[in-house]
């Protein structure tokens, strides 16, 4: 089968150029003038490997377009070509994801090289899509010798060397899903231990107290859920004291987990009504088919255009792709009233979505989407808004796959301050 390369470039002359030349190398050839465009493509052609000019309509909308697909679809190749980039915006293509960086002024000469890297990168595609689809597959097992054989792959996947970084955090968040009632053991037996060690009396109580004072809700929260957010609050006042060096990588994973897992549990008992009237509504199940295209089953284009907007509009940098948002729909659709959010991120696209009121046009007819959720006592979209990024970004901050400029104690700092700020929202629940 054919490599189906998608071209994006607004010189006409240039893109025909290109386009005529790899025909004859025997690629499938898509096209698009800008990155708008080259949005739209993708969601009808499904291109194999991305190539994008850098400068368009703007001096950087390669870079922006290069954002946007990857929110799109993590995987995808991308290769960005220029014929005025500089070395900053040739690095920054890189770190947002593109796989090459070539200069119009000597593409004569890397053309051989490129269609070369662009088989390679097909290939690459391929395998990473069937990878993502298996670790996407271990996330909702029962049977318990199911889960350990998962575990043990998900461990030899992680293992992989320059394991595509997309995939790494994929792994990391299914394996934790898995290890959930065993990292909860292992992290209530490391705090009964550090409690029983010598001029550790009275520090949960003066844990318990900072917690009162910070929460005025605190005492209504579930039992499970005021232990994971003392025993986090326990790791991280003495990993912050320095007075655990030797064990600090531990501190963390416990840390991140009982945070997590703390937010988690307040946050689907206190929705866990409006969830059940959400997922036995058959006007919910209409609303998410409009959202999908019927043929492809992805995210319908005009709320994937209204999505895009979204995430780049009100200062916020949302993490999460539109790959996410599909998993999820596709989930609720597959198990209905049996349906669990599993994961933070999956919370918070929900809420998202459906916690709150908008509207969004589709071939220039409104669609109402009127807090289906029932989402109550948090005043207003914008809050509804910002709870969703702090659920998302709390499952990201304690992955070490995500973010990886961050250095640990930054990131457990950040991990901390967002589960609070979740908190917060939560109490607010009515």
């Amino acid at each position: 089968m054919a490599v189906k390369v998608l071209i994006v470039d607004d010189n006409k002359i240039y893109r025909d150029a290109f386009k005529r030349n790899m025909l004859l190398h025997n690629f499938e050839v898509c096209e698009a003038e800008h990155g708008g465009d080259a949005l739209e493509v993708m969601k009808k052609e499904y291109p194999d490997v991305l190539v994008t000019d850098l400068c368009m309509r703007t001096p950087t909308e390669g870079l922006d377009l290069i954002r946007q697909a990857k929110g799109m679809d993590p995987l995808l190749p991308i290769v960005m070509i220029s014929a005025v980039g500089t070395f900053e915006e040739g690095a920054m293509a890189t770190k947002l994801g593109a796989s090459d960086v070539i200069s119009k002024s000597n593409i004569e000469e890397r053309l051989e090289r490129l269609y070369e890297s662009i088989v390679q990168a097909q290939d690459s595609y391929g395998k990473n899509r069937a990878m993502l689809e298996e670790i996407q597959g271990f996330r909702h097992l029962e049977d318990p010798n199911e889960k350990i054989k998962a575990i043990e792959r998900l461990e030899a996947i992680l293992s992989i060397r320059d394991l595509h970084p997309h995939l790494q955090s994929e792994a990391y968040d299914t394996l934790l899903t898995l290890q959930a009632n065993q990292l909860r053991r292992d992290t209530e037996k490391n705090a009964t231990q550090i409690l029983s060690q010598p001029g550790r009396a009275g520090f949960l109580e003066k844990v318990e107290e900072s917690l009162n004072s910070e929460f005025p809700g605190y005492n209504t929260f579930h039992s499970d859920s005021r232990d994971s957010l003392q025993t986090a609050e326990l790791f991280y006042q003495i990993q912050s004291s320095g007075d655990a060096p030797d064990i600090a990588e531990a501190f963390s994973r416990n840390i991140g987990f009982s945070y997590c897992f703390a937010v988690e549990n307040e946050a689907k008992l206190r929705l866990k009504k409006k969830l059940s009237r959400f997922l036995s509504t058959p006007q919910t199940f209409s609303l998410i088919r409009q959202m999908l295209d019927p043929k492809s089953g992805h995210v319908d284009i005009f709320y994937h255009q209204y999505l895009l907007r979204l995430q780049s509009s009100g200062g916020k940098d949302y993490d999460f792709t539109i790959d996410n948002v599909k998993q999820t729909f596709h989930r609720i659709l597959e198990h209905e009233s049996r349906y669990k959010p599993d994961g933070l991120k999956a919370l918070g696209i929900i809420i998202l979505c459906f916690g709150r009121s908008y509207s969004y046009n589709k071939m220039n007819q409104p669609i109402e989407v009127n807090n289906p959720l029932g989402m109550k006592g948090i005043e207003s979209n914008e809050d509804v808004m910002t709870f969703s990024d702090f659920l998302i970004s709390l499952q990201h901050y304690r992955n070490p796959y995500i973010h990886p400029e961050i250095n640990e104690m930054e990131k457990v700092s950040k991990l901390r301050d967002t589960a609070f700020n979740c908190l917060k929202y939560i109490c607010q629940l009515v």
